[in-house]
Protein backbone atom coordinates (compact mmCIF):
# COMPACT_ATOMS: atom_id res chain seq x y z
CA UNK A 1 0.00 0.00 0.00
CA UNK A 2 1.65 3.01 -0.87
CA UNK A 3 1.11 6.39 0.95
CA UNK A 4 -1.37 8.01 -1.08
CA UNK A 5 -3.63 5.02 0.01
CA UNK A 6 -3.89 5.73 3.92
CA UNK A 7 -7.57 4.89 4.99
CA UNK A 8 -9.47 5.88 8.57
CA UNK A 9 -12.22 4.44 9.83
CA UNK A 10 -14.39 5.51 12.76
CA UNK A 11 -15.19 2.42 14.87
CA UNK A 12 -18.95 2.67 15.42
CA UNK A 13 -20.03 0.41 18.44
CA UNK A 14 -17.68 1.29 21.01
CA UNK A 15 -20.26 1.23 24.56
CA UNK A 16 -20.15 3.42 27.20
CA UNK A 17 -16.70 2.51 29.28
CA UNK A 18 -16.79 2.13 32.93
CA UNK A 19 -13.88 1.24 35.12
CA UNK A 20 -11.56 -1.81 34.63
CA UNK A 21 -12.95 -2.16 30.98
CA UNK A 22 -11.04 -4.03 28.67
CA UNK A 23 -10.15 -1.61 26.22
CA UNK A 24 -8.08 -4.13 24.12
CA UNK A 25 -11.04 -6.30 24.04
CA UNK A 26 -13.50 -4.35 23.05
CA UNK A 27 -11.38 -2.36 20.45
CA UNK A 28 -10.86 -6.13 18.73
CA UNK A 29 -14.43 -7.11 19.19
CA UNK A 30 -15.43 -3.43 17.38
CA UNK A 31 -12.94 -3.72 14.63
CA UNK A 32 -14.62 -7.37 13.81
CA UNK A 33 -18.35 -6.43 14.36
CA UNK A 34 -17.57 -3.64 11.93
CA UNK A 35 -16.87 -6.26 9.09
CA UNK A 36 -12.66 -5.74 9.75
CA UNK A 37 -9.46 -7.40 10.39
CA UNK A 38 -6.65 -5.86 11.85
CA UNK A 39 -3.74 -5.90 9.52
CA UNK A 40 -0.01 -5.60 10.65
CA UNK A 41 1.38 -1.85 10.92
CA UNK A 42 -2.37 -0.57 11.40
CA UNK A 43 -3.06 2.64 13.75
CA UNK A 44 -5.26 2.54 16.57
CA UNK A 45 -6.42 6.10 17.99
CA UNK A 46 -7.85 6.28 21.22
CA UNK A 47 -9.58 8.98 22.52
CA UNK A 48 -8.26 9.92 26.43
CA UNK A 49 -11.85 10.12 27.57
CA UNK A 50 -12.33 6.37 27.76
CA UNK A 51 -8.63 5.66 29.01
CA UNK A 52 -9.30 7.71 31.50
CA UNK A 53 -12.45 6.29 32.52
CA UNK A 54 -10.57 2.42 32.31
CA UNK A 55 -8.39 3.67 34.86
CA UNK A 56 -10.93 5.06 37.66
CA UNK A 57 -9.14 8.75 36.40
CA UNK A 58 -12.45 10.56 37.05
CA UNK A 59 -13.31 12.69 39.91
CA UNK A 60 -16.49 13.77 41.97
CA UNK A 61 -16.03 17.40 42.47
CA UNK A 62 -17.97 17.31 45.82
CA UNK A 63 -15.25 14.57 47.05
CA UNK A 64 -12.50 17.88 46.53
CA UNK A 65 -11.44 20.34 48.97
CA UNK A 66 -9.58 23.31 47.71
CA UNK A 67 -6.81 25.03 49.14
CA UNK A 68 -6.41 28.79 50.16
CA UNK A 69 -4.36 28.65 46.84
CA UNK A 70 -7.08 26.70 45.01
CA UNK A 71 -9.48 29.68 46.33
CA UNK A 72 -6.95 32.21 45.39
CA UNK A 73 -6.98 30.65 41.98
CA UNK A 74 -10.89 30.49 41.63
CA UNK A 75 -10.63 34.23 42.30
CA UNK A 76 -8.58 35.15 39.58
CA UNK A 77 -10.28 33.01 37.06
CA UNK A 78 -13.77 32.73 37.61
CA UNK A 79 -13.48 28.84 37.90
CA UNK A 80 -15.01 26.66 40.73
CA UNK A 81 -12.46 26.32 43.59
CA UNK A 82 -12.60 22.44 43.11
CA UNK A 83 -11.93 22.52 40.05
CA UNK A 84 -8.89 24.98 40.46
CA UNK A 85 -7.34 22.34 43.14
CA UNK A 86 -7.37 19.67 40.26
CA UNK A 87 -5.86 21.93 38.14
CA UNK A 88 -2.68 22.44 41.17
CA UNK A 89 -2.70 18.50 41.90
CA UNK A 90 -2.36 17.32 38.50
CA UNK A 91 0.37 20.48 37.62
CA UNK A 92 3.85 20.63 37.81
CA UNK A 93 3.35 24.58 37.73
CA UNK A 94 1.25 27.00 36.67
CA UNK A 95 3.04 29.41 34.23
CA UNK A 96 0.89 31.59 32.48
CA UNK A 97 -2.91 32.76 33.56
CA UNK A 98 -4.62 34.13 30.44
CA UNK A 99 -7.82 34.84 31.37
CA UNK A 100 -10.25 32.28 32.41
CA UNK A 101 -7.74 29.81 31.16
CA UNK A 102 -4.84 28.27 33.40
CA UNK A 103 -1.62 27.44 31.46
CA UNK A 104 0.41 24.65 32.98
CA UNK A 105 3.17 21.97 32.66
CA UNK A 106 1.22 19.19 33.69
CA UNK A 107 2.74 16.18 36.02
CA UNK A 108 3.38 14.87 32.84
CA UNK A 109 5.54 17.39 31.26
CA UNK A 110 2.65 18.73 28.81
CA UNK A 111 2.53 21.79 28.52
CA UNK A 112 -1.20 22.05 28.58
CA UNK A 113 -4.41 24.33 29.66
CA UNK A 114 -5.79 23.23 33.15
CA UNK A 115 -3.52 20.38 32.81
CA UNK A 116 -5.95 18.61 31.02
CA UNK A 117 -8.36 18.55 33.55
CA UNK A 118 -11.86 18.38 31.93
CA UNK A 119 -15.71 18.59 32.29
CA UNK A 120 -17.14 17.43 29.15
CA UNK A 121 -18.08 13.95 28.43
CA UNK A 122 -16.69 13.09 31.91
CA UNK A 123 -20.49 12.37 33.73
CA UNK A 124 -23.76 14.35 34.11
CA UNK A 125 -22.47 17.67 34.33
CA UNK A 126 -24.95 18.78 37.24
CA UNK A 127 -23.30 15.88 39.13
CA UNK A 128 -20.29 17.58 39.10
CA UNK A 129 -17.87 15.04 37.11
CA UNK A 130 -14.38 15.91 36.38
CA UNK A 131 -11.91 14.04 34.40
CA UNK A 132 -8.07 13.51 34.91
CA UNK A 133 -5.34 12.68 32.64
CA UNK A 134 -4.14 8.69 32.71
CA UNK A 135 -1.54 8.62 35.17
CA UNK A 136 0.96 7.60 32.26
CA UNK A 137 -0.10 7.58 28.80
CA UNK A 138 2.25 5.82 27.34
CA UNK A 139 1.56 3.21 29.61
CA UNK A 140 -2.21 3.39 28.57
CA UNK A 141 -1.13 2.99 25.49
CA UNK A 142 1.06 0.08 25.81
CA UNK A 143 -1.26 -1.79 27.83
CA UNK A 144 -3.93 -1.71 24.52
CA UNK A 145 -1.40 -2.45 22.19
CA UNK A 146 -0.14 -5.65 24.24
CA UNK A 147 -3.91 -6.74 24.72
CA UNK A 148 -4.92 -6.17 21.28
CA UNK A 149 -1.82 -8.42 20.07
CA UNK A 150 -2.54 -11.22 22.95
CA UNK A 151 -5.91 -11.46 21.54
CA UNK A 152 -4.90 -11.05 17.58
CA UNK A 153 -1.17 -12.23 17.30
CA UNK A 154 -1.40 -8.78 15.18
CA UNK A 155 1.52 -6.10 15.77
CA UNK A 156 -0.17 -2.20 15.69
CA UNK A 157 0.47 1.33 16.76
CA UNK A 158 -1.30 2.77 19.46
CA UNK A 159 -1.66 6.67 20.08
CA UNK A 160 -3.87 8.13 23.12
CA UNK A 161 -5.22 11.65 21.68
CA UNK A 162 -6.57 14.48 23.08
CA UNK A 163 -8.11 17.87 22.23
CA UNK A 164 -5.38 20.42 23.11
CA UNK A 165 -5.35 23.88 22.28
CA UNK A 166 -2.77 25.94 21.33
CA UNK A 167 -2.29 29.75 22.26
CA UNK A 168 -1.24 31.37 18.70
CA UNK A 169 -4.45 29.72 17.73
CA UNK A 170 -7.90 29.53 18.06
CA UNK A 171 -9.55 26.06 18.77
CA UNK A 172 -8.50 23.21 19.41
CA UNK A 173 -6.97 20.14 17.66
CA UNK A 174 -6.43 16.21 17.97
CA UNK A 175 -3.02 15.58 19.28
CA UNK A 176 -1.27 12.57 21.00
CA UNK A 177 -0.43 12.34 24.60
CA UNK A 178 0.66 8.65 24.89
CA UNK A 179 2.07 6.23 22.17
CA UNK A 180 3.31 2.68 21.72
CA UNK A 181 5.11 1.06 18.53
CA UNK A 182 5.26 4.24 16.70
CA UNK A 183 8.51 6.83 16.60
CA UNK A 184 7.06 9.78 18.19
CA UNK A 185 9.21 11.75 15.71
CA UNK A 186 10.11 10.58 11.37
CA UNK A 187 13.46 11.46 11.27
CA UNK A 188 14.78 12.60 8.03
CA UNK A 189 16.86 10.79 5.69
CA UNK A 190 20.58 11.59 5.73
CA UNK A 191 20.74 11.98 2.02
CA UNK A 192 16.93 13.43 2.11
CA UNK A 193 16.95 16.03 -1.09
CA UNK A 194 13.99 18.72 -2.06
CA UNK A 195 12.85 19.01 -5.38
CA UNK A 196 15.81 21.08 -6.71
CA UNK A 197 18.36 18.90 -4.80
CA UNK A 198 18.85 20.65 -1.82
CA UNK A 199 19.16 18.69 1.17
CA UNK A 200 16.44 18.76 3.19
CA UNK A 201 16.37 18.06 6.99
CA UNK A 202 12.89 18.35 8.20
CA UNK A 203 11.57 15.95 11.20
CA UNK A 204 8.28 15.13 11.13
CA UNK A 205 5.50 14.56 14.08
CA UNK A 206 4.15 11.46 12.98
CA UNK A 207 1.88 10.86 15.92
CA UNK A 208 0.25 14.33 15.84
CA UNK A 209 -0.83 14.41 12.07
CA UNK A 210 -2.29 10.61 12.84
CA UNK A 211 -3.56 12.14 15.84
CA UNK A 212 -5.02 14.93 14.22
CA UNK A 213 -6.17 13.34 11.38
CA UNK A 214 -8.54 10.63 13.53
CA UNK A 215 -9.84 13.56 15.66
CA UNK A 216 -11.57 15.12 12.46
CA UNK A 217 -13.81 11.83 12.79
CA UNK A 218 -13.99 11.46 16.27
CA UNK A 219 -15.56 15.49 17.30
CA UNK A 220 -15.76 16.36 20.59
CA UNK A 221 -19.28 16.42 21.64
CA UNK A 222 -21.96 13.52 21.29
CA UNK A 223 -20.54 11.26 18.46
CA UNK A 224 -19.50 8.70 20.41
CA UNK A 225 -16.60 8.02 18.72
CA UNK A 226 -13.53 7.56 20.71
CA UNK A 227 -11.72 4.82 18.56
CA UNK A 228 -10.17 5.41 15.05
CA UNK A 229 -8.69 2.49 13.00
CA UNK A 230 -5.70 4.11 10.62
CA UNK A 231 -4.18 1.89 7.55
CA UNK A 232 -1.54 2.50 5.75
CA UNK A 233 0.61 5.18 7.98
CA UNK A 234 3.46 5.95 6.87
CA UNK A 235 5.39 5.57 9.98
CA UNK A 236 8.68 4.03 11.52
CA UNK A 237 7.46 1.42 14.37
CA UNK A 238 9.38 1.67 17.61
CA UNK A 239 9.00 -0.69 20.61
CA UNK A 240 10.55 1.93 22.82
CA UNK A 241 8.38 4.82 22.07
CA UNK A 242 7.75 7.16 24.39
CA UNK A 243 6.00 10.98 24.36
CA UNK A 244 8.95 11.95 25.97
CA UNK A 245 10.92 11.57 22.64
CA UNK A 246 8.39 14.52 21.28
CA UNK A 247 8.21 16.50 24.33
CA UNK A 248 10.17 19.90 24.67
CA UNK A 249 11.05 20.75 28.30
CA UNK A 250 9.17 23.49 29.18
CA UNK A 251 11.31 25.91 31.87
CA UNK A 252 9.25 25.63 34.76
CA UNK A 253 8.72 29.40 36.49
CA UNK A 254 10.67 30.45 39.46
CA UNK A 255 7.14 31.20 41.15
CA UNK A 256 4.43 30.23 39.47
CA UNK A 257 2.14 32.50 37.52
CA UNK A 258 -0.96 32.64 39.94
CA UNK A 259 1.03 33.08 42.92
CA UNK A 260 2.77 35.50 41.81
CA UNK A 261 -0.49 38.20 40.91
CA UNK A 262 -1.41 37.13 44.18
CA UNK A 263 1.11 38.09 46.19
CA UNK A 264 1.05 41.32 48.50
CA UNK A 265 2.56 44.40 46.47
CA UNK A 266 6.13 45.37 47.92
CA UNK A 267 6.62 47.92 50.37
Amino acid sequence: MSNWDMTLRALPGIPRITVGDDLGQIIVDAVNADGHRLHEGDVIVVAQKIVSKVEDRVVRLNTVTPTPRAERLAELTGRDARLCQLYLDESKAVVEIIGRHVVTVDNRGMYDTAAGVDLSNSGVYEEGWACLLPVDPDASARTIRDRIRDLTGTTVAVIISDSLGNRWREGSEGQAIGLAGIAAVEKAAPDAMDLYGNPSWGDLNRVDELAGAAHALMGQTNEAIPVVLIRGAPYTMDEFASMHDLLVEVPLPEVDADIELTRPPKG
